[in-house]
């Protein structure tokens, strides 16, 4: 009968305690086979005491307001990527850095052979000054000035012929020749007249006749000298006026050749000073300077060797500060542009109410520096339903660079009244979480929660337990569900200091 007994007792017993815990499963087959015992010893079994239940050391779960963040993989991007290359073709014959090292804006890096150069340099500066000089000539306008001194000769010439002094001084003898003649012609009829009368002889008046004939005659000659000096006064004239349109032509096409010879001569010299820009640019890249500060990267080209124009020489990346871009969701990112000062992402500002992000870098490490806002994408991708966004960080020790690979958190909100739980407390058996509960009659229950990340020495439990729920910390072994305890209260750990403890990772539920 005892032995028909046995088998039931042990199958109700590991039935009714069963869980799908191995060390649970292991620990009421002891009890099982604790009970077969007795049975088998009788009434020995019966009279033995019951052993005390065993002492656990139990912490109340608590109730806080954590911070949530969420996360992604971002790759670190340089603020400046610069390839330097070569702008002119010669042979690299220095190399002022060592490789892979920080260097400084406006530090030589590289010098190509100088000479070819500088003696172009030396060749077109003295085209230059060939031109100024020219330039210097053209501008006295010689040309010019020999036409206006001819023309104002021919003016000159012009304005003697139009006075028409020999027509006058002729035209005055004329004049007087025949004032003579009317003063004849008046004593030959006065002496007509006396002769008629007797009273003068004839020969005074033949005389007479002769004196007035003569002066007639003068008179005619006059009219002639009148209209020769006309005739030819008109000829001066008109070859005087012939003279200054000649010198005002003259002068015309001297200024046109002047202005012409002006312009050649400026253009020469526009030229030759471009040469000699030219020249001087080539002399100057010959030179390549670091354009910011920044880690310079391998060599591309060996020095001693012949380079060509824009041939590359090597790359410098700024790291200080570093971009992080990393996509985060839709939900998120219009929970961070809700929260985040306004401008900041249409404007490309940040404020003092902008989210700060943390790095966590690939050995599980967390980066000091916090980072800051920098940019957001136009657009969202549609096949992941995400957005890249930039974050830039401060990186004085040049631990980052470029193309390495982090996690990327941003907090999103603070969560009040989360219902926190020492981790030391909870159990993780095929995949599921659990703790132990000591209830109010000292009784230990097994919970199964659902945790929401780790906040400091917690877990965010998001369901399972509320707050002032006992919970065993300490002599999990010991303890079974079911079972009697004796609970001993020990404080919760303390809670991170700041809300954005580096070490909190909690996710969205």
């Amino acid at each position: 009968m005892v032995h028909t007994h046995r088998p039931s007792m042990a199958s109700s017993l590991v039935r009714r305690v069963l869980r799908p815990t191995v060390p649970l499963a292991v620990g009421l087959l002891s009890m099982a086979l604790l009970a077969c015992t007795s049975s088998r010893g009788g009434g020995r079994g019966a009279t033995m005491a019951a052993p005390p239940p065993p002492t656990v050391l139990v912490t109340p779960a608590i109730q806080h307001t954590v911070p949530i963040y969420d996360e992604g993989v971002g790759q670190t991007i340089a603020v400046q990527t610069v390839t330097l290359r070569a702008q002119i073709a010669g042979t690299l014959e220095r190399v002022s850095f060592k490789e892979g090292t920080l260097v400084k804006k406006g530090q030589t890096l590289f010098v190509i052979d100088q000479r070819p150069y500088v003696a172009a340099l030396q060749s077109a500066q003295g085209q230059l000054a060939t031109a100024q000089a020219n330039l210097t000539q053209a501008l006295e306008q010689r040309q010019l000035t020999q036409a206006q001194s001819q023309l104002t000769t021919a003016q000159s010439n012009l304005r003697q012929a139009l006075e028409q002094v020999n027509v006058k001084q002729a035209q005055a003898q004329l004049v007087g020749l025949q004032a003579t003649l009317a003063n004849a012609r008046i004593q030959v009829k006065r002496d007509t007249y006396l002769v008629n009368l007797g009273a003068m002889a004839q020969q005074q008046l033949d005389n007479d006749d002769a004196l007035e004939k003569a002066a007639a005659a003068n008179v005619d000659a006059q009219q002639a000298v009148v209209r020769d000096t006309i005739l030819a006064q008109n000829i001066t004239i008109d070859q005087a006026r012939a003279s200054v349109r000649s010198a005002e032509a003259g002068v015309y096409d001297a200024a046109l050749q002047t202005r012409i010879g002006i312009e050649t001569a400026r253009a020469a010299v526009t030229q030759a000073n471009a040469a000699v820009t030219q020249a001087r640019l080539n002399v100057f890249y010959t030179t390549v300077p670091a354009p910011v500060d920044g880690i310079i990267s391998l060599l591309s080209v060996d020095q001693g060797n012949l380079v060509a124009v824009n041939q590359q020489l090597a790359t410098l990346a700024t790291v200080d500060p570093i971009i992080a871009q990393f996509p985060v969701s839709e939900v998120t990112f219009l929970d961070l542009a809700r929260r985040a000062a306004p401008g900041t992402f249409d404007r490309g500002v940040s404020g003092q109410q902008d989210p700060s992000f943390q790095l966590l870098l690939s050995d599980g490490t967390m980066y000091h520096h916090p980072g800051s806002y920098r940019a957001v994408n136009n657009t969202v991708n549609p096949q992941s339903g995400t957005i890249l966004v930039q974050a830039l960080f401060p990186n004085p020790e040049r631990l980052l660079r470029p193309g390495m690979y982090a996690r990327v958190r941003v907090k999103t909100e603070d969560r009040p009244n989360t219902v926190l739980v020492p981790q030391t407390a909870v159990e993780d058996v095929q995949g599921a979480r659990t703790v132990l509960v000591v209830g109010a009659d000292d009784t230990v229950v097994l919970r199964t929660i659902t945790q929401g990340g780790q906040y400091g020495p917690f877990f965010v439990v998001l369901d399972g337990l509320k707050a002032g729920d006992r919970v065993i910390v300490e002599g999990l072994q010991k303890a079974r569900p079911g079972s009697k305890v004796i609970p001993v209260l020990r404080a919760p750990p303390p809670l991170p200091s700041g809300a954005d403890k580096p070490a909190t990772t909690v996710h969205k539920g």
